[in-house]
């Protein structure tokens, strides 16, 4: 962000597009929450699946 804040008057659109997206945090998503949904996902009928799998599945929700 520091790139673009820089190079705002050559870039003004893209410095603004940036500002947009890549200001996003980290996650919006309490850890209570995701926690619980990794105990939903990793339950008897699941319980195979490969650890991999499991969080690839818990960052796209």
């Amino acid at each position: 962000l520091i790139w673009w804040k820089l190079r705002l008057q050559m870039f003004p659109k893209l410095a603004r597009i940036s500002r947009k997206y890549l200001a996003v945090p980290a996650t919006s998503v309490s850890s209570e929450r995701l926690f619980s949904d990794a105990g939903n996902l990793i339950n008897a009928k699941r319980i195979n699946l490969d650890t991999n799998l499991v969080a690839k599945i818990l960052f796209l929700k």
